[in-house]
């Protein structure tokens, strides 16, 4: 059988926080809250949604609507996002090992194949988007089994943390990154397998737990 990771995109791939502060920033006159700063956009992001909400003091009865609204102006702008940054050269590398790819996305596919065609990155054997935020692990369940897949030998690598509750409810090993959404104290808290803060580390590890021997030098 073969060896995956499978990946979340917005955070993990795609360099989505600076968009999400100006989309909330922007909505901001709509919404009757005061823009934020960059440093308490950093503090809010660990925060579960409705004390982000009690934060920017959005009424509650607003946060369906904004919810929809922000969705709806993220999706428009997903092929135009930057790789966050190391990662295509890590994703390269891992493909050249012989592990296989795959992107599991809350995105629709057709905006992820948009972004991964703007930015040339072929390295993905399948991408599977869902369309929706909930029930993270019932999609990693479904296209594990859709796919084939031995659980042994999967890593999911994500930036939040509900991406390791999906994991272990999957019951596959994870792999949680710092340069996403949440902090690094904040993933540290759910305990992933790993935590790292540069895509190279990522390489090591499937290195190791794929037992990759390094290549050989010239012979004399």
């Amino acid at each position: 059988m073969k060896n995956w990771m499978l990946f979340d995109f917005d955070g993990t791939i795609a360099n989505s926080i600076d968009q999400l502060y100006k989309l909330v920033n922007g909505l901001a006159p709509r919404y009757g809250y005061t823009p934020i700063t960059p440093e308490k956009f950093a503090a809010m992001r660990d925060f579960p949604l409705s004390r982000a909400c009690k934060a920017l003091k959005v009424p509650l009865y607003k946060l369906g609507q904004a919810i929809t609204v922000i969705l709806s102006e993220y999706l428009k702008i997903v092929p135009d996002l930057e790789p966050c940054a190391g990662v295509v050269p890590m994703l390269q590398e891992l493909k050249a090992m012989e592990i296989s790819l795959a992107l599991i996305s809350s995105n629709h596919s057709e905006n992820v194949r948009a972004f991964l065609d703007h930015h040339r990155i072929d390295c993905f054997d399948w991408v599977e988007g869902t369309g929706g935020i909930l029930h993270k692990h019932d999609s990693i369940r479904r296209q594990i089994r859709k796919h084939g897949l031995d659980k042994e030998k999967v890593v999911y690598v994500g930036d939040e943390s509900r991406d390791i509750k999906a994991a272990r409810k999957s019951r596959v090993q994870v792999i949680s990154v710092t340069w996403g959404l949440h902090s690094e104290a904040h993933l540290r808290g759910f305990k992933p397998d790993w935590l790292v803060s540069d895509p190279a580390e990522i390489v090591a590890i499937a290195k190791q737990l794929f037992r990759i021997a390094e290549p050989s030098g010239p012979l004399e």
